[in-house]
């Protein structure tokens, strides 16, 4: 058995070693090494799903997701805490007394407000707003459900969509105009605008394809949760952040998976396992399963095999003393 005192002092032999220069010099090897290597290979990831390559891409998608919004369907209209009061999210009772610290009224932020911007400088949007503003509940809801209906039979044609006749109202052309706005690339700026002259808060258009969007480009990458996805590089042939397969194998839990509050399961129960983990040494039962499994003597094996008992009782006594 190993002991400090006297395998360190009498087998060994020390030399001057100047640790810092070690160090140093260590740290600049890797650094050039990996600049050479990023600089040769780049990183494996893509590009940032954008709201105009995504409008330019899937018109019928998109027009989806605004009219979501505007009928308070989306993820977003109905996601609760800290956005707003829906519960399509809400997990716990820890979310819902943080509350709303981010307020995000879908329908206003994600279309009324940008195509108000827009309709400056184009008067028929100007008319299909007011026109749908003035209207009652039960008729917008009318119109939003006839062009629901109507989306779902759109034909695509390039980057732009054509639906069968129907009653939709103003919506049709705020639609229209809401997809024309989203593939110039202004939508992007008209949702995180703010009376401030400098804009640090990019919330609202990080938020706008929040749902079928972004969990149609991850299952494509297999980055859902289903797929492990937070151990997946996006475009990489290797494995990703191993080290976080604990954190994903306890949402393959079927109970933790299948829960409202899967976040705040699995976060609460990562937590309890580090704390578990930290305390081993103390906890009874399994501070002593070291010596119960022997892994130790399956590493020291050639040493056993070397040196009597009595010895290793020796050794082992000699630390205990010190």
């Amino acid at each position: 058995m190993y002991h400090p005192r006297t395998d360190v002092t009498h087998k060994y032999h020390y030399v001057p070693v100047d640790f810092l220069k070690h160090l140093f010099s260590t740290t600049v090897v890797v650094a050039v090494i990996a600049s050479v290597l990023s600089a040769v290979f780049h990183e494996p990831v893509r590009p940032a799903l954008k709201i105009q390559t995504y409008a330019a891409a899937h018109p019928r998608t998109f027009e989806s997701v605004a009219l979501d919004a505007l009928n308070g369907t989306g993820s977003v209209a109905n996601y609760g805490p800290p956005y707003n009061n829906g519960t399509g999210s809400l997990q716990d009772v820890v979310q819902k007394w943080v509350g709303i610290l981010h307020p995000v009224n879908a329908k206003v932020v994600f279309v009324l407000r940008p195509l108000s911007q827009a309709a400056h400088l184009d008067p028929s949007l100007q008319t299909a707003l007011t026109a749908f503003n003035q209207a009652s509940p039960s008729q917008q809801a009318a119109w939003e459900t006839a062009y629901g209906n109507g989306l779902s039979h759109a034909v695509k044609h390039g980057s732009s969509i054509s639906l069968p006749p129907g009653n939709y109202g103003p919506v049709s052309v705020m639609m229209n105009d809401m997809l024309h706005l989203g593939q110039s690339g202004l939508l992007s700026g008209a949702l995180n605008r703010t009376p401030a002259d400098y804009q640090f808060d990019n919330q609202n258009a990080l938020l706008f394809l929040q749902g079928r969007p972004l969990q149609n480009e991850a299952g494509k990458l297999e980055l859902q949760g289903g797929q492990w996805g937070i151990i997946h590089e996006e475009r990489a042939p290797y494995p990703g952040p191993w080290w976080m397969t604990i954190v994903t194998a306890i949402y393959q839990i079927p109970y933790i998976a299948n829960a409202s509050a899967a976040d705040a399961m699995a976060l609460g129960s990562g937590m309890v396992l580090f704390v578990i983990m930290m305390f081993a040494p103390w906890i009874p039962i399994l501070n002593r399963l070291p010596r119960y499994l022997g892994v130790h003597r399956l590493i020291w094996r050639e040493y056993y095999k070397t040196h009597p008992l009595h010895e290793q009782a020796a050794v082992a006594e000699r630390g205990v003393e010190s």
